[in-house]
């Protein structure tokens, strides 16, 4: 009864591993491992007593994650070996290790050896994809005229926005903007540098505090925020505001007196362009579908910061107000008008 608790707990912490590697990964690069668990018959009996195994990919790449069974045994020297097995008998050449954590040591010998590893939270190194980014990399010094990244942008507008922002520690933000830990992190620090923002820390947490608000701190940012919008796509289909909200002179229509458009706007997370693509089957128009629908696809998950059915003022503002449009143009500069700082 023991062997069986224990090896329930067990496999409640690899379950997590599997997770947090997941969202390490997508908030590191924007990219889904969509990691499944793995059991294949064709491999030694011994590794799958000593390994749990989940499959992926990885810049479209399959990817296998192997997990060493049981806490606090560790990376060992024949991990080289077994690496090697499991890419013999699978056929897949980019196979991980996948650790709870990456001592300095263990990091050393790894690399040394050329074995990839993903620990979340803390480093992936992929050797065949030339890969190697670490949490605790070196300060970045930011240009003072360079535009905010996606993810410091997100905490801005949200705070512009009215959310809760001055105060929550990096846990919190990054639980309720969807990202890894790492980049709440990097985007403080950005914020900091800027003189934008203050971290404060309360035992072990560090916080966020910012410098401005209101009008103030959309004077300080303005210059600095950048349209969130990567690529615009045409396509035939049908999504709902729930999956993907109005967005450009869509959007503009529901908060000012513009017209809508002949064919509607929505606004995805470039992120989960090729996900939602599949799950709603959408395909490339033509000028002779008639439910045609034009995709932004987003630097940041248009999501966290919506106000359905449309996505939020300032992201649309800042989306349209360099259209050439005059009437679009007009439109944009009214959201600012009524907005209430």
């Amino acid at each position: 009864m023991a062997f069986m608790m224990l090896e329930a707990v067990d496999k409640q912490r690899l379950d997590g591993l599997a997770e947090a590697a997941e969202a390490y990964v997508r908030g590191a690069f924007g990219l889904g491992l969509g990691l499944q668990p793995l059991a294949p018959a064709n491999l030694p009996h011994f590794l799958l007593d000593r390994y749990r195994f989940w499959q992926g990919a990885l810049q479209d790449h399959p990817v296998i994650l192997m997990e060493m069974k049981g806490q606090g045994r560790g990376v060992t020297a024949d991990l080289l070996k077994h690496r090697d097995l499991v890419r013999r008998h699978l056929g897949v050449p980019l196979v991980l290790a996948l650790l709870d954590s990456v001592p300095t040591a263990i990091r050393k010998q790894m690399v040394e050896r050329k074995i990839g590893f993903l620990a979340p939270g803390a480093q992936i190194y992929v050797p065949e994809a030339l890969l190697d980014l670490r949490e605790r990399a070196p300060a970045i010094t930011h240009d003072p005229g360079a535009q905010l990244t996606p993810s410091a942008q997100v905490l801005v507008l949200a705070a512009l926005l009215g959310e809760p922002i001055d105060g929550a520690n990096l846990t919190e933000l990054a639980l309720r903007f969807g990202v890894a830990i790492m980049t709440m992190t990097r985007a403080l620090d950005e914020l900091e540098a800027l003189k934008i923002a203050k971290s404060k820390h309360v035992g072990r947490q560090r916080r966020l505090s910012l410098q401005y608000t209101g009008r103030e701190l959309w004077h300080a940012v303005e210059a600095r925020l950048q349209s969130p919008v990567r690529k615009v796509r045409e396509v035939k289909g049908r999504l709902p505001d729930e999956v993907a909200p109005l967005a450009g002179e869509s959007a503009l229509a529901h908060y000012t007196m513009l017209s809508e458009p002949r064919i509607a706007r929505r606004a995805l997370a470039a992120a989960r362009w090729k996900h939602i693509t599949g799950q709603f089957g959408l395909a490339p128009a033509t000028p002779f579908d008639h439910d045609r629908v034009e995709i932004e696809t987003w630097s940041y998950d248009p999501h966290v910061l919506a106000r359905q059915p449309a996505v939020d003022r300032l992201s649309l503002y800042l989306s349209v107000r360099h259209d050439p449009d005059e009437r679009v143009a007009q439109a944009a500069a009214q959201l600012l008008e009524t907005f209430e700082w």
